[in-house]
């Protein structure tokens, strides 16, 4: 948890709060709007460009530098929501921590939050083993929020 919260890792700044993302509103609230983040998951042309048929909020404002900006997701279950990433492009949460390790693939518009960082094995373990805790087995199995019968 205090690698997740860290500096170092810059993760709360997208995934903090009580769902573990900046997408939600509450009492606590720090910023008043809903951010949008470019994570850095795609840089296809050298300037930034996302694939024609997902480049995010972009779609909506028409803004270049609202290319691949779209909502952080919250982090509650994510050790059982794989595939990752707005379009399911990474398999894992270790594939996802490489992603963000090497600081994204670059470009204009991508998050200043997203500038890559080291960790050691033992770190990585740890920072994994965070991510999994975050999973409400509770919920997953209880009957009254399966499918309906």
């Amino acid at each position: 948890m205090s690698l997740f919260f860290s500096e170092q890792m810059e993760c709360f700044h997208c995934h903090g709060g009580y769902l573990m993302s900046d997408a939600a509103r509450s009492a606590t609230t720090v910023f008043d709007e809903l951010t949008f983040h470019n994570n850095g998951l795609y840089n296809l042309d050298g300037y930034g460009a996302y694939p024609e048929t997902d480049q995010g909020l972009i779609e909506q404002t028409g803004s270049a530098a609202d290319m691949g900006r779209f909502r952080a997701p919250s982090l509650r279950n994510i050790a059982v929501t794989g595939p990752y990433m707005h379009d399911g492009s990474l398999a894992t949460l270790d594939d996802v921590l490489s992603h963000y390790a090497k600081g994204g693939e670059g470009g204009p518009y991508q998050s200043l939050f997203v500038k890559g960082f080291e960790l050691g094995d033992d770190e990585r373990r740890q920072l994994l083993a965070f991510l999994e805790s975050l999973t409400d087995e509770g919920l997953l199995t209880d009957p009254r929020f399966g499918p309906p019968e």
